[in-house]
């Protein structure tokens, strides 16, 4: 998928919001509850050290509905539908899957949900 910062972070409001804007269903909401939770083949720490994965989905552990997309240099979208969270990122990591860029977008993900209600 191309686009820029601003085209991620609508996409990730879309998804925050089940699937909908403006008072319209845009993506069926069944299917994106589907989607965006791990069954027990893929669950986390099964289908990833950490992530479980839906239908192109990641999903992180816990039991807060929380999910993300993510490119193998830093593109990611992270989203807290019951929040309505959202960070979006573009990056050029040095390495495909750089373990130590992952961990710090992955802190400040845990930092931004760890003391939002």
């Amino acid at each position: 998928m191309h686009g820029t910062l601003r085209d991620l972070a609508r996409l990730g409001n879309l998804l925050a919001h089940d699937g909908r804007r403006g008072g319209v269903q845009v993506v069926p909401e069944a299917w994106l509850q589907e989607a965006t939770t791990a069954n027990p083949v893929a669950a986390p720490g099964v289908a990833d050290s950490f992530f479980g994965y839906g239908r192109h989905f990641w999903i992180f552990p816990g039991e807060q509905r929380q999910f993300a997309l993510i490119g193998v240099r830093g593109q990611a979208l992270f989203v807290d539908p019951s929040r309505r969270l959202v960070l979006a990122q573009t990056a050029v990591w040095p390495t495909p899957g750089d373990r130590a860029s992952r961990g710090e977008l992955l802190a400040v993900w845990r930092g931004l949900t760890a003391g939002v209600n």
